[in-house]
């Protein structure tokens, strides 16, 4: 163990094995830029990124409501009527990439929100209270590494996040800024109609962003707008 060597255990070292000790199917950290961006920096197999992905298209799920209350969010089936009615459009897509339950934690002292650490698994849990207590002592600790590396690296603490949610990779922001050029119109309104048309298609956003960056496909206006 990294602890056990004398050096301080990284990031990415402690989301490992807290997805070990909870034994769940993934597990992603998502940080808070200083400019209040979005961004998966750690995540442990395809469904924890693919899930993060959902979000962004929709705009709901249990990774935007943990930043924005501050709190966790525990979800011990995703498919339950309650939470199809909190998040129509978020939870029947997690369900069908295969993930059941869903813990998202946040990173946060007072107004700063770092981020947040998720669990996921692929079958429906209701997890003990002790565990519970692990995550949360899980999530201090992540937040404190994190600190500790702004603080090493001269940078500054992040402030609360943006409303838009922009997790999107380097591709995507390229393609918005396109699809605002051939509509003539404000990014925020390119980015949601890509959303819109990954949605639409029952496809990945960054692989609808793929296409517009390659020129396979473009946006045209709606009639009458020009």
């Amino acid at each position: 163990m990294a602890g056990e060597r004398g050096r301080v255990p990284s990031v990415e070292f402690v989301c490992a094995v807290a997805a070990e000790r909870f034994g769940t199917a993934g597990s992603c950290l998502v940080v808070i830029g200083t400019s209040g961006v979005a961004k998966v920096r750690s995540a442990s197999g395809a469904l924890a990124v693919r899930i993060a992905e959902i979000e962004v298209t929709v705009g709901e799920g249990p990774i935007r409501d943990a930043l924005e209350l501050a709190s966790p969010v525990l979800v011990g089936d995703l498919d339950a009527v309650r939470v199809l009615r909190r998040w129509p459009l978020f939870a029947p897509l997690a369900v069908e990439e295969g993930a059941r339950a869903c813990f998202a934690f946040p990173l946060a002292v007072g107004v700063v929100r770092s981020g947040v650490v998720v669990l996921l698994n692929g079958t429906p849990i209701v997890p003990e209270p002790a565990i519970l207590r692990d995550a949360l002592l899980f999530a201090d600790l992540l937040l404190a590494r994190m600190l500790g590396e702004q603080v090493a690296g001269g940078g500054t603490v992040p402030g609360p996040a943006e409303d838009e949610f922009p997790l999107v990779g380097r591709e995507v922001h390229q393609a918005t800024g396109m699809v605002a050029g051939q509509l003539n119109t404000h990014p925020d309104i390119a980015f949601a109609r890509l959303r819109a048309r990954a949605f639409a298609e029952g496809r990945r956003l960054s692989e609808v962003a793929a296409d517009v960056v390659a020129r396979r496909t473009r946006f045209v206006p709606d009639p009458g707008t020009e």
